[in-house]
């Protein structure tokens, strides 16, 4: 009796971890871009890929930060896995500076104004990018102050 009830017990506990593996384990591919305003690479800029898809394990949010070249790698936001689930996202950038600071007195973030001519839709999901099944290097945003609407987001 012991000896069934162990081998239960072992089928029982592979059962719960095969489960909780295959939960965990969204498939993500290299997502890569680089982001620039008038040709010139925006540093500091917040990149969130957010799933259109409801189902939040089969895609969930994907984040990067853009480096002095304007290049962003993406991970995923829960687990920090590199990359994102191929799919539709709408896609939001915020710049973040780096200088921020807490202000003591009234207990808020005081951050400097954003160097980039960022436009009003780069916050409002109005951008969208398609992640391919093998992933890209070329998730790129180029923006022209010329031909733009501007209402800089500024986030910390």
């Amino acid at each position: 009796m012991m000896k069934h009830y162990k081998t239960l017990l072992a089928s029982l506990a592979l059962i719960i971890m095969t489960t909780a593996i295959a939960g965990c384990g969204v498939k993500t591919v290299p997502v890569s871009g680089k982001v620039t305003v008038d040709g010139v690479p925006a540093e500091n800029i917040r990149v969130v890929f957010q799933a259109d898809s409801t189902d939040q394990e089969v895609a969930p949010v994907a984040i990067g930060k853009t480096d002095k070249d304007g290049v962003y790698s993406l991970a995923l936001a829960k687990t920090k896995k590199k990359g994102a689930a191929p799919g539709n996202y709408a896609v939001f950038l915020v710049w973040q500076d780096p200088e921020a600071e807490e202000n003591p007195i009234e207990g808020q973030t005081v951050a400097n104004e954003c160097p980039y001519n960022l436009p009003t839709r780069v916050n409002s999901g109005e951008l969208r990018f398609e992640v391919p099944e093998k992933g890209t290097k070329e998730a790129n945003f180029d923006f022209d102050s010329s031909e733009e609407n501007y209402n800089v987001p500024v986030g910390v």
